[in-house]
């Protein structure tokens, strides 16, 4: 089976930094083993493109979920582009929305 090609839009890199940075206000060694497991989480979708599920947001997208923290991606001919990570709480449908427009 053909590996599709992962890639992290600067969004979804911010997103992973800020996510790290609030959580390394309480243990820094958490920060960086939580961030490093989202990371990971999206390696699957190399093979597994479609692994996710469609977004009831906007179909066009699908998501992972890590412990509550949602991870946008598009799956297109190009490859997959992950979007954004939306964490417990906010809005989603303004957050796909905002990655979607960079």
């Amino acid at each position: 089976m053909a590996k599709t090609t992962v890639v992290w839009t600067d969004n979804a890199k911010f997103d992973l930094s800020d996510i790290g940075s609030y959580i390394a206000q309480d243990s820094p060694v958490r920060a960086v083993d939580f961030t490093q497991r989202l990371f990971d989480s999206t390696v699957q979708l190399e093979i597994h493109p479609l692994r996710g599920q469609i977004c009831p947001e906007d179909p066009t997208c699908r998501h992972l979920v890590l412990e509550g923290y949602r991870i946008i991606y598009e799956v297109s001919e190009k490859g997959v582009d992950v979007l954004t990570i939306i964490s417990p709480g906010l809005d989603s449908v303004r957050a796909i929305a905002s990655a979607k427009k960079r």
